[in-house]
């Protein structure tokens, strides 16, 4: 079959014949409809996520959409090493895919799972309705759907932080209440964004680094109420993977501080979680920008600075 292959981790992947997929027990063959590129699937490719462990060569691609035997439609995800979605064919779990509702295309739902997901499962998990949610990094795909996502589960009050102003302009866009451009101190900008109490419930960070030590020194400014603590909660770190946090900082203020991801939480919570999404952006709650090819331009459009689909 053809299929996105990586050959070397230093290089892009390129389009070429692959094995067809070994059907085990348990699982069925499935037709690839569409797959998304996100940022781990690049990182997984580059062989510098913390959970890559397949040598080349080997397919990317953690999920999309695909027709199965019988017909439907489904969003599913598991193919087993080293074969990814990133192809014609894949073998998938039975019985492990959610249906994709008429009305969403294929390719909006592979776009949107997984960035709207970071988001939705620990704001599900928190509770979001009447509280105040800070994001840092709001301006990408997943910070946009961040914001979505908060507002959808009824958040009072949604704050986009980020440098990129148009980035920023988007997100008051898509329901941001307000906005505040990233910089050394934010305690006087943030408390302001908050509203008359200055105060935020939960933090959802896809940066790391240096933003989020100035968030952190920020709220430890404005003072954190122990009866209202906040939840603050590493999703992403595109701007640096380590963070040293003076033990004073979590000694001082009630910030509690944890993170989402593979790993982190009951993969168990996916499933209902995208049946809500797919609700959610069949509502026009929740919308995706991206760019969708062939997957035969997989060499030209892999580092495109867009959320890329790609279709066999």
């Amino acid at each position: 079959m053809k299929a996105a292959v990586v050959h070397d981790t230093d290089q892009v992947p390129r389009y070429d014949e692959f094995a067809d997929p070994v059907v085990g027990e348990g699982r069925v063959e499935a037709e690839v409809l569409a797959s998304a590129v996100h940022v781990i699937v690049r990182t997984i490719a580059a062989g510098r996520h913390y959970s890559s462990t397949t040598k080349p060569p080997f397919v990317p691609g953690l999920d999309g959409v695909v027709r199965l035997p019988d017909g439907r439609r489904v969003y599913a995800a598991g193919a087993q090493p080293p074969y990814g979605l990133l192809a014609e064919r894949v073998a998938l779990p039975q019985g492990a895919g959610v249906d994709v509702p008429e009305g969403l295309s294929s390719a909006t739902a592979a776009a949107l799972v997984n960035p709207a997901g970071s988001s939705w499962i620990p704001l599900s998990r928190i509770g979001a309705e009447g509280r105040t949610v800070l994001i840092i990094g709001a301006t990408g795909t997943s910070g946009l759907l961040a914001v979505q996502a908060a507002k959808a589960q009824g958040a009072a009050r949604v704050v986009a932080l980020g440098r990129n102003a148009e980035g920023l302009a988007r997100a008051a866009e898509l329901g941001a209440d307000a906005t505040v451009t990233l910089s050394d101190d934010l305690a006087a900008p943030l408390a302001e964004a908050a509203g008359p109490d200055g105060a935020y419930d939960i933090v959802l960070d896809y940066l790391w680094g240096a933003p989020a030590r100035a968030v952190l020194d920020a709220l430890v400014a404005n003072k954190v109420d122990p009866h209202r603590p906040v939840r603050f909660v590493n999703i992403g770190n595109l701007a640096g993977a380590e963070l040293a946090v003076p033990a004073a900082v979590l000694r001082s203020s009630a910030i509690e501080l944890s993170g989402h991801g593979i790993g982190s939480f009951p993969l168990e919570l996916t499933r209902e979680a995208t049946k809500a999404m797919f609700a959610a952006a069949l509502e026009g709650k929740l919308t995706v920008d991206f760019e969708e090819r062939p997957l035969s331009e997989v060499e030209t459009a892999w580092d495109l600075p867009v959320r890329l689909v790609l279709v066999p």
